[in-house]
């Protein structure tokens, strides 16, 4: 009887909201921020608030996505990547400048135009291939790639190579799912690594410095390599089962920076141990299934590219991230998707989870099983 009573409240919520089940584990993921916010922020109320503030206003915006046709999200790809452009021309010019970096504009509020990029460039792109009646040519691809690279170039320019490589991911995984070959594919990547030396003298001084500590962090325990070591830290000294909710030694002493943002995986390590990060993972595993069972059911080129460059995107946002905090990969400065505390990037994760709900929804995708396939 309980069961069944739980299953009508899950077919209720889907039902009123009119959306897919995606959005039982993006609601999950919400309340695990407001719990791990608290902790990082060290109870600081006018931070919680700012944080709640800014997702209530991130699912209003996927609420309203969500409910319009994918050809009229189709349609705003063209300005909406022109905007992009000229918003990351402003932040070169006019941008806030941070610890020698210009990555945002103040516009009453301070808006990061790179996080756009990284919902423009993969709409631009599909909607580019939903115009090709055929199978894309190694010309298309090449026009293509040249969408891509443009927006590439300026947030490195900032410099921000973090964002750079998942607005490039986020454009790859377009071509991808357009067609592009695996024979380019494998050749793109032997290209890349015989230009590495290349790629190396071009890097800023601090990013060859995160790739050297990533190899010998205890090098400069200190300062390049205090970020890693501190969040391995956090991370082991949590266990399977955590400390206990407030109760991280790392989290509330100040140890680990920027807990609240790009490292924040680690207080809910410490916290909540190996356990909670677990489950943490499954629902970011929900998500992504899901998002790609959208794009194998898609009979169409641009949902289809689309929401696979969605959930692909989501897969690497998580990959990265928790492989910066735990060692494993150079800090990046990437945040945990409705996790980490921040506006427009939360913004611009959930207008992708919009996007995501429009196609299931304009292709008939609501089921009755809460799987995601």
């Amino acid at each position: 009887m309980r069961k069944q009573r739980i299953k009508l409240l899950l077919k209720k919520l889907v039902y009123l909201f009119k959306l897919d089940v995606l959005i039982i584990p993006i609601l999950l993921l919400y309340l695990v921020n407001i719990i791990v916010q608290y902790s990082a922020t060290d109870k600081n109320i006018s931070r919680l608030i700012s944080d709640i503030f800014y997702l209530g206003i991130s699912f209003v915006v996927m609420l309203i996505i969500a409910h319009l046709n994918i050809n009229h999200i189709k349609i705003l790809s063209k300005p909406l990547y022109i905007f992009s452009i000229i918003l990351l021309i402003l932040v070169l010019t006019f941008g806030i400048q941070v610890n020698g970096a210009r990555r945002w504009l103040n516009v009453g509020v301070h808006i990061q135009p790179s996080e756009i990029s990284k919902l423009a460039v993969p709409l631009l792109l599909s909607y580019y291939f939903s115009l090709r009646e055929s199978v894309p040519s190694g010309m298309n691809f090449l026009k293509a790639f040249i969408i891509l690279v443009i927006p590439c170039l300026l947030i490195l320019k900032q410099p921000d190579l973090g964002t750079a490589i998942l607005v490039f991911a986020s454009g790859f995984y377009v071509m991808f799912f357009a067609g592009l070959s695996l024979r380019v594919i494998i050749v793109s990547i032997t290209l890349l690594i015989l230009s590495s030396p290349i790629v190396w003298h071009f890097l800023q001084s601090y990013q060859k410095y995160r790739i050297l500590t990533l190899l010998n962090p205890q090098s400069d325990p200190l300062g390049k390599g205090y970020h890693i070591i501190q969040g391995i830290i956090a991370i082991g000294s949590g266990g399977f089962l955590g400390k206990g909710y407030l109760q991280g030694t790392q989290t509330h002493l100040s140890f680990i920076p920027e807990k609240s943002t790009d490292f924040v995986i680690t207080v809910m390590a410490e916290e909540f141990g190996y356990l909670g990060v677990f489950i943490v993972l499954l629902l970011y595993f929900f998500i992504i299934l899901r998002g790609l069972s959208i794009a194998r059911n898609s009979d169409n080129i641009f949902s289809k590219t689309m929401a696979g460059s969605i959930a692909m995107s989501f897969f690497t946002y998580v990959v990265i991230n928790m492989g910066m905090v735990s060692g494993v990969l150079p800090v990046v400065g990437i945040p945990l998707p409705l996790i980490s505390y921040g506006g427009t990037a939360t913004m611009v994760i959930m207008a992708e989870i919009g996007i995501l709900l429009s196609i299931a929804q304009s292709e008939g995708y609501r089921k009755k099983s809460l799987l995601p396939y």
